[in-house]
């Protein structure tokens, strides 16, 4: 069974959003790999090449999720392992130097690649390991999408006037926004928030029920929900992986609450966690 037209597309971002920044490294100068990045602790050096390191963790994970026996990464047994080997290969990449962290992003991006390309509906249900436990195989082209998008963002930030989601990748982080909420508020929710509450982004909505700390989602936001998010696409995405000022947004009118003010806080509290 071939993949439906939604995934295929969301594959076909991945690769293209993948090509723009292998194209704008590629450009880099000597000093530019070593610029600061949103991400305090990371060179735009390290950033690419964790994102090697997760083209490399995907790879093993979803081909061996496919057969319904997924295992571990580089052949760890537990979470405190698995940190450790995907941050000695980055350590390794980095100390090797900007064309060696360049090659592999671009190997690492194409042996991924072919994987998701010779993926069928079918396997997409299937379970592939995650420190967080297991995903359907079907959430990690969604992973992947907001890796890319994020990090290339996380690498132009500090340093262009106003930087925004790559227009390439933006309108795909928006489709699997919405599970990725889902899968956040289900691990965060716990019993203390309950309810259900809507998204609102320009035309799009949904919702996600919180009910004895299981989270649902709904293809739409229910007319009654106990409260609504309004924001647009890049905020919303922003704000959801912990790259916007929640305050600075609501003062600025960005994001605005509608229904139970309390409950509203509450879930913005949850969701909207700083990196």
């Amino acid at each position: 069974m071939p993949l439906n037209a939604q995934v295929q597309d969301h594959v076909a971002v991945v690769a293209s959003q993948t090509a723009l920044m292998a194209q704008s490294y590629d450009e880099w100068s000597e000093s530019d790999w070593q610029r600061d990045t949103f991400c305090s602790d990371w060179t735009a050096a390290d950033a690419v090449a964790h994102l090697v390191t997760g083209a490399d963790f995907y790879t093993q994970v979803i081909e061996s999720g496919r057969t319904g026996q997924p295992g571990k990464p580089w052949g760890v047994t537990n979470v405190e392992e698995f940190r450790v080997a995907r941050g000695h290969a980055g350590k390794k990449l980095t100390t090797a130097g900007p064309a060696a962290v360049l090659q592999a992003f671009s190997d690492s991006a194409a042996a991924l690649q072919a994987v998701l390309e010779s993926l069928q509906g079918r396997e997409l249900s299937e379970l592939a390991w995650h420190p967080r436990g297991l995903v359907p195989i079907s959430g990690w082209i969604g992973m992947r999408l907001i890796e890319l998008g994020i990090h290339d963002w996380d690498i132009r930030q500090p340093h262009e006037p106003d930087a925004g989601l790559s227009s390439i990748v933006l309108p795909a982080l928006l489709e699997v926004l919405p599970d990725m909420q889902t899968q956040f508020l289900g691990q965060r929710a716990g019993d203390e928030l309950a309810g259900t509450f809507g998204f609102q982004t320009g035309d799009a909505s949904w919702g996600i029920r919180l009910q004895g700390g299981t989270a649902s989602y709904l293809p739409e936001a229910p007319p009654d929900c106990d409260a609504c998010l309004h924001a647009d696409a890049e905020s919303m995405i922003l704000l959801t992986m912990g790259r916007a000022d929640l305050e600075a947004k609501r003062a600025g009118g960005t994001l605005t609450v509608t229904g139970d003010a309390d409950q509203g806080q509450r879930l913005c509290s949850a969701l909207f966690r700083a990196f």
